[in-house]
């Protein structure tokens, strides 16, 4: 993993130095390389966490869920294997995350978690975790004050592991050696890993340094900046984008100027206080115009709604969302709505605070808010996230529910036609055969059966599939323009199709699985075109745009991309077992749709103007307003 050279010594010798230095890499970077090298590290064989013993994949996350919510602490060399990895990520992202829905659908908007494990969870637990397709910005200030920012931290590098295009952090004010050193997150690294604690501090505030600065996202409607802190009237995001970020290990203190020996110059300078207007800034609560100092902060400044204006307007964005400050109902909208604040630590230190996030869909013109409280939360211990994995979480598998509720009373009746004796029960081979039957889709529905269906000793329960999943309103146009268009038209069926073929969520599958899948669902769907065997390989070749033998969800989107999209409205409602609580949709004076959770009976009130989705999972009940695209 790390190069033989820093194996030879513990100490760096003036000609290894050189060595080196011609590598590319500081000799302080190297330093820091073979200290914290996680090959010349044993577990203990009376250790009783976690293992990482190959690659870092969805099993890992959910695995460490599962010991942090046991209070279990990772084991050293494993911290060392997860930082390294993610370090390798950070090293080669640029400053600005560019996300666009187009792909994505939709994406989540974090703010501050403020090492608080049982908001993380929570926000997991409603909305699934991190997936290819259900994407998650966390914005900044992810440790200190809690009690468990070493766990929140790395569950979010692991996420950023197992899913890059997926998963984007922001750096934030906290991420900040000399900061984590007054609130709390260097005395939980010295508590919890007291014999190595140096080595992974440094190597924290390495990856810290490394954290992109902020994020651009395209909705399909407009541009939104996302960013920890704020702006100020000298903010240059030219100039920010091309500065080296490393270089900031803490913003509390002046970099060193290029020149050996001399101050910062006059653009140094002021590239140092865009860094820190970025992540320290707030909006005037005065509503004053331009800028004026921060004197509670004792660093950065207050911007004030011109200055909002002029900056979006200049730059082309429609929104500025950001973090950094507590709010009573977990986010607030300022600056002629036009700067949105969301924070994601409920109850934060010791207050009474609500914990929000935003969530932005493609093509929405506004975010959906959903707010919680400390009582809210799950005891994190009682959370099963192994159960919330595939069903919930991504778009393409409820666009394949669709698929499957629209031919509800078929099921129901051959389900019923095989259950003779009217047991509820069947077998999984006969269900399996319905399914494929039905639908007439050729899955391999007896590996998949987990994923829809609850079974035990006495065969299927099928009704527990079809009472958990109603279809109302759906209105499907379909397209007679070609069998590019069909496939277009089909598209998230298809990505269905192949995110469940694709098991592993290695995120590539074979050009001859492709191909029989592509014939599949043609098939199924009656879709117009010459579909010949022939075609289908041609269609399958010019897919693999990279002519490696394999197909991922990317070259499918850019092959079938087309402005001929046609207009699919549906609304799910999917139900199952709740606790007492109550979501409650209303709209702001903005029409964004705000979800607020408390913990009474169980009622849901929607007021919305669009269709409603509403989403029940085993642990509390979230609504929606969703316009499926």
């Amino acid at each position: 993993m790390f190069e033989k050279l820093l194996e030879a010594s513990d100490t760096l010798s003036p000609s290894v130095t050189k060595v080196l230095q011609k590598t590319g890499l500081s000799v302080e970077e190297k330093q820091l390389l073979r200290l914290t090298n996680p090959d010349h590290i044993q577990v203990e064989s009376n250790y009783q966490g976690p293992h990482i013993k190959n690659s870092i994949t969805r099993s890992t996350l959910v695995d460490l869920i599962e010991a942090f919510q046991k209070g279990q602490v990772l084991h050293e060399k494993y911290v060392y294997v997860i930082l390294h990895q993610a370090r390798a990520i950070l090293k080669t992202l640029p400053n600005v995350n560019h996300i666009d829905l187009y792909n994505l659908h939709h994406i989540f908007i974090i703010g501050d978690l403020h090492g608080q494990l049982a908001d993380l969870l929570h926000i997991f637990n409603v909305n699934g975790l991190p997936a290819t397709y259900n994407p998650y910005i966390f914005n900044g200030d992810f440790v200190d004050r809690g009690s468990n920012s070493v766990e929140v931290i790395l569950l979010l590098l692991v996420a950023l592991i197992i899913y890059p295009s997926s998963v984007f952090l922001n750096r934030g004010n906290h991420e900040d050696y000399m900061i984590t050193l007054r609130y709390g997150f260097e005395s939980e690294v010295n508590r919890k890993y007291a014999k190595c604690k140096t080595r992974l501090l440094d190597l924290f505030k390495d990856i810290f340094s490394w954290l992109p600065i902020y994020s651009s996202v395209d909705t399909g409607k407009s541009k939104l900046i996302i960013v920890h802190g704020g702006i100020s009237d000298r903010i240059c995001l030219s100039q920010i984008n091309s500065l080296a970020r490393n270089q900031y290990i803490s913003l509390s203190i002046r970099p060193k100027s290029k020149k050996v020996g001399e101050r910062l110059t006059k653009d140094e300078e002021d590239e140092y206080l865009q860094m820190q207007d970025l992540l320290w800034c707030d909006p005037d609560p005065e509503d004053r115009p331009g800028c004026r100092n921060n004197v509670g902060r004792r660093m950065a400044c207050f911007f004030g709604p011109d200055i909002t204006e002029q900056f979006l307007s200049k730059n082309h964005f429609s929104m500025l969302i950001r973090s950094h400050e507590v709010k009573e109902k977990g986010y607030e909208f300022e600056h002629n709505n036009k700067v949105l604040t969301v924070f994601s630590a409920s109850n934060y230190n010791g207050g009474s605070n609500w914990g929000a996030i935003a969530r932005w869909d493609y093509k929405a013109e506004e975010p959906c808010i959903m707010s919680y409280t400390y009582q809210d939360i799950a005891p994190i211990e009682k959370l099963n996230f192994n159960k919330k994995i595939t069903l919930y979480e991504d778009p393409v598998y409820q666009t394949l529910m669709e698929k499957i509720v629209t031919k509800k009373s078929l099921l129901k009746k051959e389900f019923a036609r095989s259950d003779r004796n009217q047991t509820n029960y069947i077998s999984s081979t006969a269900w399996a055969d319905i399914m494929k039957s039905v639908l007439q889709i050729d899955l391999p529905w007896l590996t998949l059966r987990s994923k829809f269906v609850k079974e035990d000793t006495q065969g299927i329960l099928y009704n527990t599939m079809l009472e958990e999943y109603a279809l109302d309103n759906t209105k499907f146009q379909k397209s007679h323009t070609g069998i590019i268009e069909d496939l277009y038209r089909s598209k998230d069926i298809l990505m269905a199709l192949f995110n469940l073929i694709d098991s592993d969520h290695s995120g590539f599958i074979s050009r001859d699985e492709f191909s029989d899948v592509i014939k599949l669902l043609l098939d199924s769907e009656n879709c117009t075109g010459d579909v010949n065997q022939a075609y289908v390989e041609e269609l399958t070749s010019a897919m693999d745009l990279d002519k490696n033998g394999k197909i991922d969800v990317n070259e499918f989107l850019a092959s079938t991309s087309t402005d001929s999209t046609t207009n699919t409205s549906a609304t799910i409602t999917v139900s199952t077992t709740t606790t007492s609580t109550t979501t409650t949709v209303s709209t702001t004076t903005t029409s964004t749709t705000t979800v607020s959770t408390t913990t009474t009976s169980t009622t849901t009130s929607t007021t919305t103007t669009t269709k409603s989705t509403t989403i029940t999972s085993a642990t509390t009940t979230v609504s929606t307003s969703i316009a499926c695209e």
